[in-house]
C-alpha cells in the first residue's frame, strides 16, 4: 500500500510524502491507565460485546481500507468512529503520524470485533507530523472528536492526550510480535480514548483534531457518514 500525503514541517511548509505498509493493524485496549481500559471494556459489554481475547489486542485489517476521504460509506445505522492516532513510515523508515478514526460497525462487533473493524474503511488526515519532531513532548498532544447527529450541532464525544495511550514504540513492538509475515512493513491505529457519553453515538458527521500545544499547531479532519441500505 502506498499513501500519498503531506508533511506539516517545523519550518511551516508542507512537503509531499509517500508512506508504505504491507499490513495494517487496529490495536485495541491500549490505554496506559488500566482503569480507563476497564471502563472502555465495560462500555462495549453494555451493548453485548465480550471482553477481548487479550489486552492489548491486535485486529488486522485490509491495508487498502485506509483513506483520507471526506465521506465514509457504511452499511446500516449502527456504526461509529473512535479518535486515534495513525502511524506509518516512509521508504527510509522514518515514522510519521496523524489524527485518525477507527470507524467500526457496532452491530457486527457483538459477533466479531475483527470483522466489525474490517467492514468499515478507516479515516485519516492526509496531513502528517514527523514523529522525531515531537517525541520530546508526545504525551502533551491532545486528541479530540466532536460528533453531530444532524450535521450542524456538535458535541465533544472523546477528548484526551497521547499520554493516555501506549507510546508508539510499544505499539510497534506489540504489532511486530503478532504480524502475519516476518519483516513486513506495518501501519498502526493506536487504540482510542474513553467516551464522554454513556453509550455510542451513531453520528452523521465527525470532527477530528490533534493539537500540539508546544509547537502551536493542529491537524484537523472532518468526515460525513453516508448510510447504505442493509439488505439481505
Amino acid at each position: 500500500m502506498i499513501f500519498r500525503g503531506y508533511l506539516d514541517a517545523l519550518d511551516g511548509y508542507h512537503r509531499d510524502i509517500e508512506l508504505y505498509w504491507d499490513y495494517c493493524v487496529a490495536t485495541g485496549y491500549t490505554g496506559r491507565d488500566q482503569e480507563g481500559v476497564r471502563r472502555h471494556i465495560e462500555e462495549l459489554e453494555r451493548i453485548g460485546i465480550a471482553a477481548p481475547y487479550k489486552i492489548p489486542a491486535m485486529y488486522w485489517i485490509d491495508p487498502e481500507r485506509v483513506t483520507s476521504a471526506d465521506v465514509l460509506y457504511v452499511i446500516g445505522e449502527k456504526t461509529s468512529g473512535e479518535i486515534e492516532f495513525f502511524l506509518a513510515s516512509d521508504r527510509d523508515g522514518d515514522l510519521y503520524f496523524t489524527v485518525a478514526s477507527d470507524h467500526t460497525d457496532r452491530e457486527l462487533e457483538s459477533v466479531s470485533i475483527a470483522k466489525a473493524k474490517q467492514i468499515c474503511s478507516k479515516i485519516i488526515s492526509p496531513c502528517f507530523w514527523r514523529l522525531a519532531d515531537i517525541r520530546d513532548h508526545w504525551d502533551e498532544i491532545r486528541l479530540k472528536m466532536e460528533v453531530s447527529v444532524n450535521g450542524f450541532d456538535f458535541s465533544v464525544y472523546q477528548e484526551g492526550f497521547l499520554g493516555q495511550i501506549l507510546p508508539p514504540e510499544r505499539l510497534f513492538d506489540l504489532a511486530k510480535g503478532d504480524v502475519l509475515k516476518s519483516g513486513a512493513i506495518i501501519s498502526i491505529f493506536s487504540g482510542t480514548l474513553p467516551l464522554k457519553s454513556q453509550s455510542f453515538v451513531y453520528a452523521e458527521c465527525y470532527k477530528l483534531s490533534m493539537e500540539d500545544p508546544v509547537l502551536s499547531r493542529a491537524i484537523r479532519k472532518k468526515y460525513n457518514v453516508q448510510i447504505l441500505p442493509d439488505r439481505s
